[in-house]
């Protein structure tokens, strides 16, 4: 009630603002202080944004990010602008785009060899070695300085059964790349990242667990060796759910294995 009588108060002064100027000056106290630093990007965005972002990477199973899509935050440098995309990473990069509008890409060594219609994959890019979004920042190896924070989780759907894992990876760096569709260019946010594989069984990757309920620890055991390189190591950067930390731990008495303990940090910002 207290908040309303005040509201009412304000409405009251307000709505003769115009004829006192004492009161005109004395309410410039009120004005919300503009944000300074990192807290100033909160200003450029608004909630909504926020929340339609993290969608993207919750509710893979509900429609996944193409990677064109705005996002409440920048790409940081160290950065290397228009130059040659890996030549063993290239052709992942038109499988992606391949998978993502289900058209005939190639790349541009390959073009001549296409069928009609292909649409060719220039070999230029930006890259970044660190992702902000809100005050959250995301580094790669790309800058040894920044390796600590990127290591990332993303939620993938299981080809087999349609399932939802989580999967922990290490971002190598971070790209802008355009292509050219036939209703225009478009620009692609992207993160190009090594996958972690998992601990041989469910028993040893929900280690931690207790009394055999996988929800009541946080932690996962995985191994830390990578998967081999595929069309999965792009992903848009909307599908990054957060980031973790990692340690190791052993398992076993006679003949002791070393694991990788994956465990989640909290978003900076939550819907």
């Amino acid at each position: 009630m207290k908040i309303i009588q005040y509201n009412n108060i304000l409405d009251e002064l307000t709505s003769h603002v115009d004829q006192n100027q004492h009161l005109r000056k004395t309410l410039e106290i009120l004005k919300p202080k503009e944000s300074v630093g990192s807290l100033s990007i909160y200003e450029q965005f608004t909630s909504e944004d926020y929340q339609a972002f993290l969608l993207l990477s919750t509710r893979v199973e509900e429609g996944a990010a193409f990677g064109y899509e705005p996002f409440p935050g920048s790409f940081l440098g160290p950065s290397k602008n228009d130059i040659f995309l890996q030549q063993d990473v290239l052709p992942l990069l038109a499988e992606f785009y391949c998978n993502t509008y289900d058209k005939n890409c190639v790349t541009l060594s390959h073009i001549h060899d296409a069928p009609d219609g292909s649409i060719p994959i220039l070999p230029k890019v930006n890259q970044h070695s660190r992702l902000r979004i809100g005050t959250e920042i995301f580094g790669s190896i790309l800058s040894s300085r920044h390796a600590k924070s990127a290591k990332i989780l993303a939620r993938f759907i299981s080809d087999v059964d349609n399932t939802v894992d989580t999967y922990p990876g290490q971002v190598q760096f971070y790209f802008e790349h355009v292509i050219y569709l036939p209703e225009g260019p478009r620009t692609h946010y992207l993160a190009f990242v090594r996958w972690y594989k998992p601990a041989e069984n469910h028993r040893i990757r929900f280690y931690c667990r207790i009394d055999n309920n996988d929800k009541s620890s946080n932690i996962e055991l995985w191994n830390a060796e990578f998967y081999e390189m595929g069309r999965d190591c792009i992903i848009p950067i909307h599908n990054i759910l957060g980031r973790f930390v990692s340690g190791k731990f052993k398992v076993g008495q006679r003949n002791p294995k070393i694991y990788m303990s994956v465990i989640p940090i909290n978003r900076k910002f939550h819907i």
